[in-house]
């Protein structure tokens, strides 16, 4: 029953890091791997806490000294912050620092122009 739970929850986290970050992979660890700085620290640290218990799932032993109480606790954090997720917002932000760091870009390039400018005497 706990192992059904976990591979529910394991599930709905996959569909979530697929449907909102665009993260393929064949396994949660996978996926889980691809995650990088896209997440904050403590919902990777409840990932990996995920991970560790699904593949613990596949030997008997291990999965005996899972804690499954925190590993739910764990799955149920980070499915609520993958809720949360808006990927239109994520989309705008993007797009908003591209601009941001081409506009710097542009303004660095006209000032050097002018200061060349000034120091050859055309201005």
């Amino acid at each position: 029953m706990v192992a059904d739970t976990l591979s529910r929850k394991n599930a709905r986290i996959r569909s979530e890091l697929q449907a909102k970050l665009g993260l393929n992979g064949r396994t949660l660890e996978q996926q889980a791997s691809k995650v990088g700085r896209s997440l904050p620290r403590a919902v990777i640290r409840d990932l990996r806490a995920v991970v560790r218990a699904d593949v613990a799932q596949g030997n008997p032993r291990l999965a005996r000294m899972a804690d499954t109480a925190a590993t739910g606790r764990c799955a149920d954090r980070v499915l609520a912050h993958l809720s949360g997720i808006d990927r239109g917002a994520l989309r705008q932000t993007r797009i908003l620092r591209k601009l941001a760091a081409w506009s710097a870009a542009g303004i660095a390039v006209f000032v050097v122009v002018i200061w060349v400018l000034r120091v050859q005497g055309r201005i």
